[in-house]
């Protein structure tokens, strides 16, 4: 055995997963694979939640399981007299989707099982489509294969002129249950980018892809894939995928879609109205070239642990707790769920970044809901009230309708974030994932008005309109980049005690003021066939740089088969 150490350690740990996977409750549901973050169908739940409908679904922590969809649909069973036509078609096209799947009532079209003649009508028909759906006789596994693709249109006119670029992807997704308590998903894609390469290079996917960015080629690729087990009353598993963790439309200030998607280990738990979730992930720190020329990345890691409860049907808290650390290997006391990271990083030596906070959001007005966060990144409660550097918080709060026009929600929201909110004294701990913040994409001592409206005219059609005003303070820096006064607003510079002032007022230094507004029309004349288009106009005003305005629009065409 001692000849063989790793080879013993792969077999315990192996032997431990089966043990962990026989041991569970049997699941009340299969569907145990997540729907992802950008599905349409968590703007439908949550239009229903803050209608009063469907008091118990939450947005501050998704992606959800397949079968946590499905049960929540099922719900609204009780309130369908109450819906809108918009509504009624919406929950009717959703249930065909999940809850028709998940019974085996499901009329989808499968491209491998039809024949060719009858192939046209099939597409263009509102019916689910598969390239190979199969469903065991007791519903309890499950297998679902599709085709992805896309094709999108970009330009931009501002006072440099003219440029515009088309990208295009082609892949798959596939996912599926085994016996109700294995789930698995991946996704992959691979796509070219034809013409203005600058343009392309500001979306923040392509500017973070390996191969396009960094290898300057033309083409891309992205991939995401997740394997988990679930029961009664939790889940487990490991993958990559898109999270979101807070309360903010506009921003989530603890995991936001601002940074890429990340491998990470994930728990989640609940009993009645009390829900926790843990994700310990492994983040890119800057990337370094060796002598060779080949990148290196240095070890660095987050851990996040959030609960919330409903308290008499009134108040919804969360209470969260997150902590960076790297150059090291995997720490065990950040992979305790319910430890104190606080302490935890106190008796670890005081060399890593952790961050708390609370968020509240009310349930009892129907068709209305406020809600605010705040977290805390440093304090010193002895210096509270002044612009001492080291109080380092996060301010969040917003109003929501869904009430005050018919099939249409509303937000207003207002984020503040601090000076050097995010930052950290030892530069591989900054709260980001290869270089983009993990939460908010407000750099610090920044803040931001949003105002977001969208009508839903049926399942196949909704409008979203989006204003934002950005105020942010920056740093003043030499003609090099180097900084020659730091006001803290820049994830990547930490206070320097030898160069940098210990005071940092709100919004100090040159100051940008940006609004901007966006309008997106999403089309789905037939099922998983989507047409959207986006308008974005921008208003920039800066004390160094002097005004700016630019337009950008996009068009494209997205196949879900």
């Amino acid at each position: 055995m001692s000849e063989h150490p790793l080879r013993f350690s792969f077999s315990f740990a192996a032997i431990a997963a089966c043990l962990f996977l026989l041991l569970l409750p049997a699941p009340a549901l299969s569907q145990a694979e997540h729907v992802e973050v950008g599905h349409p169908v968590y703007h439908f739940l949550h239009r229903m939640q803050l209608r009063g409908v469907l008091p118990r679904f939450s947005r501050s922590m998704l992606p959800l399981e397949r079968k946590e969809v499905t049960a929540l649909l099922r719900e609204l069973a009780t309130a369908e007299a109450t819906f809108t036509r918009a509504e009624h078609a919406l929950r009717a096209r959703f249930m065909d989707e999940f809850v028709a799947e998940a019974d085996g009532t499901q009329d989808a079209v499968e491209l491998f099982g039809t024949a060719f003649g009858d192939l046209p009508a099939r597409t263009f028909s509102d019916r689910e489509k598969f390239l190979h759906f199969w469903r065991s006789p007791d519903g309890e596994s499950h297998f679902a294969a599709e085709f992805l693709a896309s094709m999108e249109y970009r330009a931009l006119f501002d006072p440099d002129g003219a440029a515009n670029v088309t990208l295009a992807q082609m892949g798959g997704r596939f996912r599926g249950t085994l016996g109700g308590v294995l789930g698995f998903s991946l996704r992959a894609t691979n796509g070219t980018a034809i013409g203005t390469r600058a343009l392309a290079m500001r979306d923040q996917q392509l500017r973070r892809n390996f191969n396009f960015a960094d290898l300057d080629k033309d083409f891309f690729d992205f991939s995401e894939a997740w394997l988990g087990a679930t029961w009664s009353w939790g889940s487990a598993g490991i993958g990559r995928e898109k999270r979101t963790m807070g309360s903010g439309i506009s921003n989530q200030i603890l995991l936001s879609t601002n940074a890429e998607p990340f491998d990470a280990l994930q728990f989640s738990a609940h009993a009645g109205a009390l829900r926790f979730h843990f994700i310990h992930g492994f983040l890119l720190s800057s990337m370094e070239r060796l002598a060779d020329g080949h990148p290196y990345y240095d070890s660095k890691y987050v851990a996040i642990h959030r609960a919330e409860a409903d308290i008499a049907r009134a108040v919804r808290l969360g209470v969260f707790e997150s902590v960076i650390y790297s150059s090291r290997e995997v720490d065990p006391s950040y992979l305790n769920p319910v430890n104190f990271y606080k302490s935890a990083e106190h008796a670890g030596g005081d060399r890593d970044n952790p961050m708390l906070g609370i968020d509240l959001a009310t349930l009892f007005i129907p068709g209305w809901q406020l809600y605010g966060s705040w977290l805390i990144d440093d304090v010193d409660f002895s210096r509270l009230g002044e612009d001492w550097w080291g109080n380092k918080f996060l301010w969040q709060g917003g109003v929501m309708s869904a009430s005050l026009l018919p099939n249409t929600d509303l937000t207003i929201e207002y984020t503040r974030i601090d000076p050097y909110v995010y930052t950290h004294r030892y530069g591989a701990n900054q709260y980001a994932h290869d270089g983009n913040a993990l939460g908010v994409e407000l750099a610090p001592n920044s803040d931001e008005w949003y105002v977001g409206i969208r009508h839903w005219f049926g399942a196949e059609l909704w409008l979203q309109l989006d204003w934002h005003h950005r105020r942010h303070g920056r740093n003043e820096l030499a003609a090099d980049g180097s900084v020659l006064v730091n006001h803290g607003a820049d994830i990547h510079e930490s206070l320097n005690y030898e160069r940098d002032s210990e005071t940092a007022p709100f919004l100090d230094g040159p100051r940008d003021n940006t609004d901007m507004f966006t309008a997106t029309l999403r089309w789905e004349p037939w099922r998983n066939i989507i047409f959207q288009a986006a308008y974005r106009y921008r208003d920039l005003r800066s004390v160094l740089d002097g005004p700016r305005r630019d337009h950008f629009l996009s068009t494209g065409l997205f196949l879900e088969y």
